[in-house]
Protein backbone atom coordinates (compact mmCIF):
# COMPACT_ATOMS: atom_id res chain seq x y z
CA UNK A 1 0.00 0.00 0.00
CA UNK A 2 1.44 3.75 -1.07
CA UNK A 3 1.59 6.32 1.11
CA UNK A 4 -1.28 8.53 -0.04
CA UNK A 5 -3.18 5.53 0.68
CA UNK A 6 -2.05 4.42 3.72
CA UNK A 7 -3.31 7.81 4.99
CA UNK A 8 -6.60 7.55 3.35
CA UNK A 9 -7.23 4.06 5.02
CA UNK A 10 -6.12 5.67 8.43
CA UNK A 11 -8.34 8.50 8.11
CA UNK A 12 -11.26 6.27 7.11
CA UNK A 13 -10.61 4.12 10.21
CA UNK A 14 -10.82 7.23 12.49
CA UNK A 15 -13.94 8.69 11.09
CA UNK A 16 -15.39 4.86 11.87
CA UNK A 17 -14.44 4.81 15.25
CA UNK A 18 -15.77 8.83 15.56
CA UNK A 19 -19.07 7.96 13.94
CA UNK A 20 -19.56 4.94 16.20
CA UNK A 21 -19.13 6.99 19.17
CA UNK A 22 -21.61 9.33 17.75
CA UNK A 23 -24.05 6.72 17.60
CA UNK A 24 -23.29 5.30 21.26
CA UNK A 25 -23.50 9.18 22.58
CA UNK A 26 -19.84 8.79 23.69
CA UNK A 27 -17.37 11.40 23.33
CA UNK A 28 -13.66 11.35 23.14
CA UNK A 29 -13.08 11.36 26.49
CA UNK A 30 -16.32 8.75 27.21
CA UNK A 31 -14.40 5.98 24.91
CA UNK A 32 -11.46 6.64 25.97
CA UNK A 33 -12.32 5.54 30.08
CA UNK A 34 -14.69 3.08 28.92
CA UNK A 35 -12.22 1.23 26.98
CA UNK A 36 -9.42 2.32 28.81
CA UNK A 37 -7.18 3.53 26.17
CA UNK A 38 -5.33 6.97 26.59
CA UNK A 39 -7.29 9.88 25.50
CA UNK A 40 -4.41 11.28 23.36
CA UNK A 41 -4.44 7.85 21.78
CA UNK A 42 -8.14 7.84 20.99
CA UNK A 43 -7.87 11.63 19.67
CA UNK A 44 -4.91 10.39 17.31
CA UNK A 45 -6.64 7.70 16.08
CA UNK A 46 -9.83 9.94 15.70
CA UNK A 47 -7.45 12.12 13.62
CA UNK A 48 -6.21 9.49 10.96
CA UNK A 49 -2.59 9.75 12.83
CA UNK A 50 -2.45 6.58 14.66
CA UNK A 51 -0.67 3.00 13.58
CA UNK A 52 -3.13 1.02 12.10
CA UNK A 53 -2.55 -1.45 14.53
CA UNK A 54 -3.81 1.34 16.95
CA UNK A 55 -6.78 1.95 15.25
CA UNK A 56 -7.56 -1.82 15.22
CA UNK A 57 -6.96 -2.57 18.83
CA UNK A 58 -9.58 0.52 19.23
CA UNK A 59 -12.28 -0.76 17.29
CA UNK A 60 -11.17 -4.45 18.90
CA UNK A 61 -11.80 -2.96 22.23
CA UNK A 62 -15.14 -1.12 21.29
CA UNK A 63 -16.68 -4.36 19.77
CA UNK A 64 -15.84 -5.94 22.98
CA UNK A 65 -17.54 -3.32 25.72
CA UNK A 66 -20.46 -1.92 22.98
CA UNK A 67 -23.14 -4.03 21.31
CA UNK A 68 -21.86 -3.01 18.13
CA UNK A 69 -20.06 -5.89 15.20
CA UNK A 70 -16.84 -5.73 14.58
CA UNK A 71 -17.62 -5.83 10.83
CA UNK A 72 -19.80 -2.51 10.78
CA UNK A 73 -16.55 -0.82 12.47
CA UNK A 74 -13.41 -1.95 10.20
CA UNK A 75 -12.66 -0.32 7.10
CA UNK A 76 -10.92 -2.14 4.28
CA UNK A 77 -7.95 -0.80 3.01
CA UNK A 78 -8.06 0.88 -0.29
CA UNK A 79 -5.92 -2.01 -2.84
CA UNK A 80 -6.72 0.10 -6.54
CA UNK A 81 -4.48 2.73 -7.77
CA UNK A 82 -6.89 5.71 -7.59
CA UNK A 83 -9.80 3.05 -7.88
CA UNK A 84 -8.52 0.69 -10.74
CA UNK A 85 -6.50 -2.56 -10.23
CA UNK A 86 -5.34 -4.15 -12.80
CA UNK A 87 -3.85 -8.20 -12.91
CA UNK A 88 -1.56 -9.41 -15.54
CA UNK A 89 -2.23 -12.48 -17.48
CA UNK A 90 1.02 -13.70 -15.68
CA UNK A 91 -0.17 -13.25 -12.39
CA UNK A 92 -3.12 -15.17 -13.18
CA UNK A 93 -1.37 -18.32 -15.07
CA UNK A 94 0.80 -18.42 -11.28
CA UNK A 95 -3.09 -19.41 -9.41
CA UNK A 96 -3.68 -22.16 -11.28
CA UNK A 97 -4.90 -24.95 -9.88
CA UNK A 98 -6.97 -28.00 -10.85
CA UNK A 99 -10.00 -29.69 -9.78
CA UNK A 100 -11.08 -33.56 -10.23
CA UNK A 101 -14.26 -34.67 -10.54
CA UNK A 102 -15.48 -38.76 -11.28
CA UNK A 103 -16.22 -39.57 -14.50
CA UNK A 104 -18.80 -42.48 -16.30
CA UNK A 105 -16.36 -45.26 -14.03
CA UNK A 106 -16.31 -43.32 -11.28
CA UNK A 107 -12.51 -42.70 -11.29
CA UNK A 108 -11.68 -38.68 -10.46
CA UNK A 109 -10.18 -37.14 -13.00
CA UNK A 110 -9.22 -33.44 -14.03
CA UNK A 111 -12.44 -31.52 -15.02
CA UNK A 112 -11.42 -28.07 -14.45
CA UNK A 113 -8.43 -25.70 -14.66
CA UNK A 114 -9.09 -22.89 -12.40
CA UNK A 115 -7.23 -19.68 -12.29
CA UNK A 116 -8.08 -16.12 -10.88
CA UNK A 117 -8.37 -12.77 -12.45
CA UNK A 118 -8.58 -9.61 -11.10
CA UNK A 119 -10.69 -8.88 -7.77
CA UNK A 120 -10.63 -5.65 -5.01
CA UNK A 121 -11.06 -6.75 -0.93
CA UNK A 122 -13.52 -3.57 -1.75
CA UNK A 123 -15.47 -5.52 -4.29
CA UNK A 124 -18.49 -7.88 -4.33
CA UNK A 125 -17.44 -10.54 -7.10
CA UNK A 126 -14.87 -13.24 -7.44
CA UNK A 127 -14.32 -13.38 -11.34
CA UNK A 128 -12.54 -16.88 -12.10
CA UNK A 129 -10.91 -18.06 -15.87
CA UNK A 130 -12.03 -21.82 -15.71
CA UNK A 131 -11.49 -23.99 -18.48
CA UNK A 132 -12.93 -26.98 -18.74
CA UNK A 133 -11.38 -30.01 -19.60
CA UNK A 134 -13.70 -33.00 -19.50
CA UNK A 135 -14.69 -33.48 -23.31
CA UNK A 136 -18.00 -34.52 -24.34
CA UNK A 137 -19.40 -35.23 -27.89
CA UNK A 138 -23.09 -34.85 -27.70
CA UNK A 139 -25.19 -32.32 -25.66
CA UNK A 140 -27.50 -34.85 -23.42
CA UNK A 141 -27.82 -32.85 -19.88
CA UNK A 142 -27.48 -36.71 -17.96
CA UNK A 143 -24.42 -37.42 -19.94
CA UNK A 144 -22.58 -39.95 -17.19
CA UNK A 145 -19.54 -37.88 -17.68
CA UNK A 146 -20.95 -34.21 -16.85
CA UNK A 147 -20.11 -33.87 -13.31
CA UNK A 148 -22.85 -30.93 -11.81
CA UNK A 149 -22.16 -29.17 -8.59
CA UNK A 150 -24.14 -28.79 -5.73
CA UNK A 151 -25.14 -24.84 -6.86
CA UNK A 152 -23.59 -21.76 -4.77
CA UNK A 153 -24.62 -18.77 -2.86
CA UNK A 154 -23.05 -16.62 -5.63
CA UNK A 155 -25.08 -15.10 -8.53
CA UNK A 156 -23.27 -15.87 -11.87
CA UNK A 157 -22.54 -14.19 -14.88
CA UNK A 158 -20.68 -16.41 -17.85
CA UNK A 159 -18.80 -15.38 -20.65
CA UNK A 160 -18.13 -18.19 -23.15
CA UNK A 161 -14.61 -18.40 -25.34
CA UNK A 162 -14.70 -21.25 -27.58
CA UNK A 163 -17.13 -24.13 -27.69
CA UNK A 164 -18.01 -25.16 -23.91
CA UNK A 165 -21.30 -27.34 -23.43
CA UNK A 166 -23.25 -25.40 -20.34
CA UNK A 167 -25.68 -27.60 -18.38
CA UNK A 168 -28.09 -27.14 -15.21
CA UNK A 169 -30.96 -28.58 -13.57
CA UNK A 170 -34.20 -27.07 -12.10
CA UNK A 171 -36.19 -29.25 -10.27
CA UNK A 172 -34.03 -32.22 -10.76
CA UNK A 173 -34.68 -31.90 -14.70
CA UNK A 174 -31.45 -31.53 -16.64
CA UNK A 175 -30.62 -28.43 -19.15
CA UNK A 176 -27.77 -28.34 -22.10
CA UNK A 177 -26.90 -26.05 -24.57
CA UNK A 178 -23.57 -25.69 -26.83
CA UNK A 179 -22.55 -22.19 -26.38
CA UNK A 180 -19.65 -20.56 -28.04
CA UNK A 181 -17.38 -17.24 -28.49
CA UNK A 182 -19.69 -14.51 -26.66
CA UNK A 183 -22.55 -16.15 -25.43
CA UNK A 184 -23.08 -15.66 -22.02
CA UNK A 185 -25.64 -16.68 -19.29
CA UNK A 186 -26.76 -15.61 -15.77
CA UNK A 187 -27.28 -18.62 -13.07
CA UNK A 188 -28.91 -17.66 -9.83
CA UNK A 189 -28.11 -19.52 -6.38
CA UNK A 190 -28.25 -22.69 -5.32
CA UNK A 191 -29.18 -23.83 -9.10
CA UNK A 192 -26.52 -26.82 -9.89
CA UNK A 193 -24.54 -26.60 -13.25
CA UNK A 194 -21.63 -27.77 -15.05
CA UNK A 195 -19.49 -26.96 -18.27
CA UNK A 196 -17.54 -29.89 -20.83
CA UNK A 197 -15.69 -29.05 -23.48
CA UNK A 198 -16.56 -29.50 -27.73
CA UNK A 199 -13.37 -29.30 -29.19
CA UNK A 200 -10.03 -31.17 -28.52
CA UNK A 201 -7.96 -29.46 -30.39
CA UNK A 202 -9.47 -25.83 -29.45
CA UNK A 203 -10.36 -25.80 -25.71
CA UNK A 204 -12.85 -23.31 -24.86
CA UNK A 205 -12.71 -21.54 -21.50
CA UNK A 206 -15.15 -19.49 -19.60
CA UNK A 207 -14.98 -16.58 -17.61
CA UNK A 208 -17.04 -17.24 -14.26
CA UNK A 209 -18.04 -13.89 -13.01
CA UNK A 210 -19.47 -14.92 -9.32
CA UNK A 211 -20.63 -12.49 -6.93
CA UNK A 212 -22.65 -11.91 -3.12
CA UNK A 213 -25.75 -10.08 -3.52
CA UNK A 214 -27.77 -8.18 -0.54
CA UNK A 215 -28.52 -12.00 1.07
CA UNK A 216 -25.25 -12.56 1.12
CA UNK A 217 -24.42 -9.50 3.21
CA UNK A 218 -27.32 -10.09 5.46
CA UNK A 219 -26.17 -13.73 6.02
CA UNK A 220 -25.74 -12.80 10.01
CA UNK A 221 -29.33 -12.03 9.87
CA UNK A 222 -30.56 -15.46 8.13
CA UNK A 223 -28.59 -17.23 10.71
CA UNK A 224 -30.52 -15.50 13.61
CA UNK A 225 -34.34 -15.94 12.24
CA UNK A 226 -33.63 -19.46 10.94
CA UNK A 227 -35.06 -20.56 7.10
CA UNK A 228 -38.31 -21.44 7.98
CA UNK A 229 -39.02 -17.56 8.93
CA UNK A 230 -36.77 -16.63 5.98
CA UNK A 231 -38.99 -18.50 3.54
CA UNK A 232 -42.01 -16.83 5.30
CA UNK A 233 -40.75 -13.32 4.52
CA UNK A 234 -40.24 -14.13 1.36
CA UNK A 235 -43.13 -15.81 -0.50
CA UNK A 236 -42.61 -16.94 -4.08
CA UNK A 237 -41.35 -14.43 -6.58
CA UNK A 238 -42.99 -16.55 -9.40
CA UNK A 239 -46.04 -16.86 -8.16
CA UNK A 240 -47.23 -12.59 -8.54
CA UNK A 241 -50.06 -13.10 -5.67
CA UNK A 242 -48.26 -15.21 -3.63
CA UNK A 243 -45.50 -12.81 -3.59
CA UNK A 244 -48.02 -9.21 -3.10
CA UNK A 245 -49.28 -11.50 0.39
CA UNK A 246 -46.39 -12.05 1.67
CA UNK A 247 -44.99 -8.59 1.26
CA UNK A 248 -48.55 -7.35 2.35
CA UNK A 249 -48.11 -9.71 5.39
CA UNK A 250 -44.77 -7.99 6.55
CA UNK A 251 -45.93 -5.04 6.24
CA UNK A 252 -49.02 -5.52 8.68
CA UNK A 253 -46.64 -7.62 11.13
CA UNK A 254 -44.45 -4.35 10.94
CA UNK A 255 -47.38 -1.91 11.76
CA UNK A 256 -49.04 -4.47 14.03
CA UNK A 257 -51.88 -4.13 12.00
CA UNK A 258 -54.72 -6.94 11.37
CA UNK A 259 -56.54 -7.18 8.14
CA UNK A 260 -59.79 -5.58 9.27
CA UNK A 261 -58.20 -2.63 10.26
CA UNK A 262 -56.58 -1.83 7.55
CA UNK A 263 -60.01 -3.39 5.51
CA UNK A 264 -61.20 -0.12 7.73
CA UNK A 265 -58.86 2.40 6.62
CA UNK A 266 -59.60 1.71 3.42
CA UNK A 267 -63.14 1.70 3.00
CA UNK A 268 -62.45 5.52 5.14
CA UNK A 269 -60.58 6.22 1.92
CA UNK A 270 -63.45 5.37 -0.50
CA UNK A 271 -62.56 1.59 -1.76
CA UNK A 272 -65.04 -0.85 -2.76
CA UNK A 273 -66.00 -3.43 -0.04
CA UNK A 274 -65.44 -6.40 -2.54
CA UNK A 275 -61.93 -4.73 -3.79
CA UNK A 276 -60.69 -4.52 0.12
CA UNK A 277 -61.85 -8.09 0.75
CA UNK A 278 -59.57 -9.55 -2.11
CA UNK A 279 -56.94 -7.14 -1.44
CA UNK A 280 -56.39 -7.46 2.39
CA UNK A 281 -56.89 -11.33 2.07
CA UNK A 282 -54.06 -11.79 -0.60
CA UNK A 283 -55.78 -12.87 -3.36
CA UNK A 284 -54.97 -10.34 -6.24
CA UNK A 285 -52.50 -8.12 -7.15
CA UNK A 286 -53.68 -4.35 -6.88
CA UNK A 287 -53.99 -2.04 -9.78
CA UNK A 288 -51.85 1.11 -9.50
CA UNK A 289 -54.58 3.46 -7.77
CA UNK A 290 -55.37 0.38 -5.74
CA UNK A 291 -51.51 0.12 -4.80
CA UNK A 292 -51.44 3.96 -3.50
CA UNK A 293 -54.47 3.74 -1.33
CA UNK A 294 -52.80 0.74 0.49
CA UNK A 295 -49.32 2.33 0.66
CA UNK A 296 -51.41 5.34 1.99
CA UNK A 297 -53.06 2.97 5.06
CA UNK A 298 -49.89 1.41 5.60
CA UNK A 299 -47.89 4.95 5.68
CA UNK A 300 -45.55 3.30 3.08
CA UNK A 301 -43.94 4.05 -0.48
CA UNK A 302 -46.19 2.87 -3.47
CA UNK A 303 -43.02 1.19 -4.80
CA UNK A 304 -42.63 -0.95 -1.58
CA UNK A 305 -45.85 -2.68 -2.41
CA UNK A 306 -45.37 -3.33 -6.03
CA UNK A 307 -44.60 -7.03 -7.15
CA UNK A 308 -42.64 -7.49 -10.74
CA UNK A 309 -44.07 -10.62 -12.11
CA UNK A 310 -40.81 -13.55 -12.86
CA UNK A 311 -43.71 -16.49 -14.10
CA UNK A 312 -41.80 -16.17 -17.74
CA UNK A 313 -38.13 -16.02 -16.25
CA UNK A 314 -36.76 -18.84 -14.70
CA UNK A 315 -33.48 -19.04 -12.68
CA UNK A 316 -31.13 -19.35 -15.11
CA UNK A 317 -30.99 -16.83 -18.61
CA UNK A 318 -29.17 -17.92 -21.48
CA UNK A 319 -28.17 -15.02 -24.08
CA UNK A 320 -26.40 -16.18 -27.48
CA UNK A 321 -24.60 -13.46 -29.42
CA UNK A 322 -26.28 -14.53 -32.83
CA UNK A 323 -29.19 -13.43 -31.58
CA UNK A 324 -28.28 -9.99 -29.67
CA UNK A 325 -27.70 -7.25 -31.92
CA UNK A 326 -24.81 -4.64 -31.26
CA UNK A 327 -24.97 -0.96 -31.07
CA UNK A 328 -23.18 1.85 -30.98
CA UNK A 329 -21.80 4.04 -28.52
CA UNK A 330 -21.33 6.87 -27.36
CA UNK A 331 -22.92 8.23 -30.77
CA UNK A 332 -23.88 6.53 -33.67
CA UNK A 333 -21.95 8.81 -36.26
CA UNK A 334 -19.13 8.95 -33.92
CA UNK A 335 -18.74 5.83 -31.99
CA UNK A 336 -15.29 4.84 -30.17
CA UNK A 337 -16.93 1.33 -29.03
CA UNK A 338 -19.62 -1.54 -30.36
CA UNK A 339 -21.39 -2.78 -27.48
CA UNK A 340 -23.13 -6.03 -27.37
CA UNK A 341 -25.48 -6.56 -24.24
CA UNK A 342 -24.86 -10.19 -22.30
CA UNK A 343 -27.59 -12.22 -20.63
CA UNK A 344 -29.78 -10.04 -18.35
CA UNK A 345 -32.41 -10.66 -16.11
CA UNK A 346 -34.89 -8.70 -13.70
CA UNK A 347 -33.83 -11.20 -10.81
CA UNK A 348 -30.87 -9.20 -10.79
CA UNK A 349 -31.35 -5.48 -12.03
CA UNK A 350 -28.16 -4.35 -10.87
CA UNK A 351 -26.51 -7.16 -13.54
CA UNK A 352 -24.88 -5.22 -16.98
CA UNK A 353 -22.93 -7.32 -19.26
CA UNK A 354 -21.42 -6.24 -22.81
CA UNK A 355 -19.22 -7.74 -24.91
CA UNK A 356 -17.24 -4.55 -25.74
CA UNK A 357 -15.40 -4.15 -29.16
CA UNK A 358 -12.75 -0.88 -28.91
CA UNK A 359 -13.13 0.68 -32.58
CA UNK A 360 -9.64 1.45 -33.83
CA UNK A 361 -8.59 4.42 -35.17
CA UNK A 362 -11.08 6.64 -33.40
CA UNK A 363 -11.22 9.34 -30.64
CA UNK A 364 -12.28 7.52 -27.61
CA UNK A 365 -11.64 10.65 -25.01
CA UNK A 366 -15.95 11.29 -25.91
CA UNK A 367 -16.21 7.43 -24.77
CA UNK A 368 -15.80 8.20 -21.28
CA UNK A 369 -17.97 5.50 -18.89
CA UNK A 370 -19.03 6.81 -15.33
CA UNK A 371 -21.68 4.54 -13.09
CA UNK A 372 -22.60 3.51 -10.00
CA UNK A 373 -21.91 0.15 -10.26
CA UNK A 374 -18.55 -2.17 -9.68
CA UNK A 375 -16.82 -3.41 -13.00
CA UNK A 376 -15.11 -6.11 -14.41
CA UNK A 377 -12.65 -6.24 -17.44
CA UNK A 378 -11.56 -9.18 -19.13
CA UNK A 379 -9.03 -8.50 -22.38
CA UNK A 380 -9.98 -11.95 -24.06
CA UNK A 381 -8.69 -10.34 -27.79
CA UNK A 382 -5.58 -10.20 -29.82
CA UNK A 383 -4.39 -6.73 -28.74
CA UNK A 384 -3.48 -4.28 -25.86
CA UNK A 385 -5.87 -1.99 -25.01
CA UNK A 386 -4.96 1.33 -23.07
CA UNK A 387 -7.36 2.57 -20.37
CA UNK A 388 -7.47 6.27 -19.12
CA UNK A 389 -9.02 6.97 -15.77
CA UNK A 390 -9.66 9.94 -14.02
CA UNK A 391 -10.40 9.71 -9.96
CA UNK A 392 -10.92 13.49 -9.14
CA UNK A 393 -8.02 15.78 -10.59
CA UNK A 394 -6.18 12.56 -10.66
CA UNK A 395 -5.51 11.13 -14.47
CA UNK A 396 -4.15 7.93 -14.64
CA UNK A 397 -3.22 5.67 -17.88
CA UNK A 398 -2.46 1.58 -18.47
CA UNK A 399 -2.27 -0.97 -20.55
CA UNK A 400 -4.79 -3.88 -20.58
CA UNK A 401 -3.06 -6.52 -22.59
CA UNK A 402 -4.10 -9.99 -24.03
CA UNK A 403 -5.46 -12.20 -20.58
CA UNK A 404 -5.02 -9.31 -18.45
CA UNK A 405 -8.00 -8.41 -16.08
CA UNK A 406 -9.03 -5.39 -14.50
CA UNK A 407 -11.21 -4.22 -11.40
CA UNK A 408 -12.84 -0.59 -11.48
CA UNK A 409 -14.31 1.01 -8.57
CA UNK A 410 -17.89 3.05 -9.11
CA UNK A 411 -17.72 6.52 -10.18
CA UNK A 412 -14.54 6.55 -11.45
CA UNK A 413 -14.32 7.94 -15.35
CA UNK A 414 -12.58 5.54 -17.39
CA UNK A 415 -11.78 5.01 -21.30
CA UNK A 416 -10.36 2.10 -23.55
CA UNK A 417 -8.50 2.74 -26.84
CA UNK A 418 -6.48 1.00 -29.47
CA UNK A 419 -3.56 2.01 -31.50
CA UNK A 420 -4.44 2.92 -34.73
CA UNK A 421 -2.51 0.04 -36.73
CA UNK A 422 -4.03 -1.91 -34.34
CA UNK A 423 -7.19 -4.27 -35.18
CA UNK A 424 -10.04 -3.48 -32.40
CA UNK A 425 -10.00 -4.73 -29.03
CA UNK A 426 -11.83 -6.76 -27.54
CA UNK A 427 -13.37 -6.86 -23.67
CA UNK A 428 -15.51 -8.24 -21.43
CA UNK A 429 -17.26 -6.27 -19.33
CA UNK A 430 -19.12 -7.39 -16.22
CA UNK A 431 -20.99 -4.61 -13.87
CA UNK A 432 -22.96 -4.76 -10.42
CA UNK A 433 -24.35 -2.73 -7.88
CA UNK A 434 -22.66 -3.81 -4.61
CA UNK A 435 -23.55 -2.28 -1.33
CA UNK A 436 -24.45 1.22 -3.67
CA UNK A 437 -27.91 -0.33 -4.41
CA UNK A 438 -31.05 1.55 -5.56
CA UNK A 439 -32.53 1.05 -1.97
CA UNK A 440 -29.49 2.65 -0.40
CA UNK A 441 -28.90 5.35 -2.69
CA UNK A 442 -32.53 6.07 -1.98
CA UNK A 443 -31.96 6.21 1.35
CA UNK A 444 -28.79 8.75 0.95
CA UNK A 445 -30.97 11.19 -1.11
CA UNK A 446 -33.89 11.42 1.67
CA UNK A 447 -30.87 12.95 4.19
CA UNK A 448 -30.41 16.39 4.72
CA UNK A 449 -28.25 18.20 2.32
CA UNK A 450 -26.11 20.31 4.31
CA UNK A 451 -25.21 16.85 5.80
CA UNK A 452 -24.36 14.16 3.31
CA UNK A 453 -21.22 14.67 2.96
CA UNK A 454 -20.63 13.85 7.10
CA UNK A 455 -21.33 10.05 5.32
CA UNK A 456 -18.40 9.59 3.88
CA UNK A 457 -16.69 10.56 6.79
CA UNK A 458 -17.79 12.01 9.99
CA UNK A 459 -16.68 15.00 10.61
CA UNK A 460 -18.82 16.32 13.80
CA UNK A 461 -19.63 15.30 17.43
CA UNK A 462 -24.03 15.60 17.30
CA UNK A 463 -24.79 16.25 20.50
Amino acid sequence: MNETRDKRHLAALGSRIFSEANDLKRTPEALAEEIEFDIDTIHAAIDGRSPVETAEAIIRAMADKYPVSLADLWVEPDDTESGVKIMRDEESRATLRFFDRKDRDGDLTPYYEYRDTAMSRTAPFKPEWIQPIRLVDDADPDNPDVAYNHGHLMHQCTFFIGEVNFYWRIAGQGYCTEMNTGDSNYISPFVPHSFAGRNPDRPGLILAVTYGGDVRRALGQFGLIGPNSADELAGNPTNSIGAFRARLDRYLAAESLNRQDLADRLLAGGMDRTRIDMLTGGNEVPTADETVALAKALHIRAEDLMVTPLEDEGPVTVRYAGDTPERLYPKVNNPAYRMRELARTRRQPGLKGFDLSVLSGVDTTEGQFRHSLHQYVYNYGGVPVSVLWNEGENENADIINPGDSAYIRPMVSHSFSVAPDQDEGRLVIVRIPGTLSDAVIDEFSTFAVEGRSRVAGETKQWF
